[in-house]
């Protein structure tokens, strides 16, 4: 049986530089200059949760295959098991949800994420727009996939949050 997993990666908007973005110059030319600098808030244990949370609901609703997700102050790791063509759209969903999510968390908590950066269509960045993809072609390569995504927080000198790791069991799925 041949199953098509993905090891996917998001950062938060502006944590990472990208060669690209170095190449085109891009923190220099951005606000015509007056903001060359990144402007991260790195996730709280409680956003961390929350988008836990957020990506299970997702995972019931759409019937998702996730085996192994983990959140690291400023990233997300999945593996995520669908058919190639999917993969876009699912992350869409995903990273579209957890934004509005974390976004109405901080305007609660007065972080107004209106401060931050605006898109031309004037919403907020949350997640950076593009995401990294790399298809697990081995079995090999999938046992090792899920134990990189599952140490990743020890990879990071991160500390434990058991409420994160509780959240994560109920939506983590096996596949035989």
């Amino acid at each position: 049986m041949t199953i098509n997993a993905f090891h996917i990666v998001t950062s938060i908007h502006d944590s990472r530089t990208s060669q690209r973005m170095v190449d085109y110059k891009v923190r220099q030319r951005r606000f015509f200059g007056i903001r060359p600098y990144p402007v991260v808030f790195p996730l709280t244990a409680e956003e961390e949760e929350l988008i836990a949370v957020t990506v299970g609901e997702l995972v019931e609703e759409l019937g998702l295959v996730i085996t192994a997700f983990n959140l690291c102050r400023d990233h997300m790791h999945m593996v995520l098991v669908c058919e190639p063509d999917e993969v876009s759209k699912i992350m869409h969903r995903i990273k579209g949800r957890t934004a509005r999510a974390c976004n109405a968390y901080r305007a609660n908590k007065g972080i107004n994420p209106l401060d931050r950066t605006l898109l031309k269509d004037k919403s907020t960045a949350f997640w950076t727009q593009k995401f990294g993809c790399n298809p697990i072609r081995s079995a090999r390569q999938y046992r090792n996939t899920v134990r990189y995504v599952i140490n990743n927080r020890i990879k990071h000198n991160l500390p434990e949050n058991l409420k994160l790791q509780s959240v994560i069991t109920t939506f983590i799925r096996s596949i035989s």
